[in-house]
């Protein structure tokens, strides 16, 4: 009899055990969840990246946009369940505000080997070089670009370069990897000599 019972309690116990790792799976989850409204993932990727869509639709897990910004065009893949950007891709650069194209045929940001704050590749594509990141900092406090690197956070890639002013100030500024954007501007103290005598 009592047999009986250690195989029923642990035979529940296993069944809610399984039940909750089943749930913790990435795919179950996506399967319980309902998804998203097409015009409310539209309005979020537009209120990170301001831009024309020129077209949306939706395949399998996920919304394509075709978004037009002063750069160029983009294909933003968009999670349909929880609206996550998965990948943003450019596929025609403008070289002026007039938008003019470059060329006719997609361009992919060049492939880097990117090493030390990040380490793992992101599934979100670069779409400002390090270079064009370095210009955007320098324009944006007036001096002259002296080191980069590549960063993540919660809300995705950014640059953080460091800037030298003429007057031997320097500025740490954060900008976007995707839109290019100057997210902060961090004034270091300026280094002065002391003689602790």
């Amino acid at each position: 009899m009592r047999a009986i019972y250690v195989w029923i309690i642990g035979g529940t116990m296993a069944a809610i055990l399984i039940t909750i790792c089943l749930l913790q799976w990435p795919w179950a989850r996506s399967l319980a969840a309902s998804p998203l409204e097409e015009k409310t993932v539209i309005q979020s990727v537009l209120h990170q990246y301001p831009g024309e869509v020129l077209e949306s639709r939706r395949l399998d897990h996920y919304y394509l946009i075709k978004l037009e910004r002063d750069k160029g065009k983009y294909d933003i893949k968009v999670n349909v369940y929880d609206g996550i950007i998965e990948s943003i891709k450019r596929t025609q650069a403008y070289t002026d505000t007039q938008q003019e194209p470059q060329n006719h045929n997609p361009v992919s940001p060049p492939s880097k080997d990117i090493s030390g704050p990040v380490s793992k590749p992101d599934p979100v594509s670069l779409v400002i070089t390090e270079k064009e990141a370095a210009q955007l900092a320098a324009k944006a406090v007036n001096g002259t670009s002296d080191d980069i690197e590549l960063h993540r956070n919660e809300k995705g890639l950014y640059y953080l370069v460091e800037v030298e002013i003429k007057d031997g100030r320097e500025a740490v500024v954060q900008v976007n990897a995707i839109s290019g954007s100057i997210d902060s501007v961090t004034w270091e103290k300026e280094k002065q000599d002391h003689n602790d005598e």
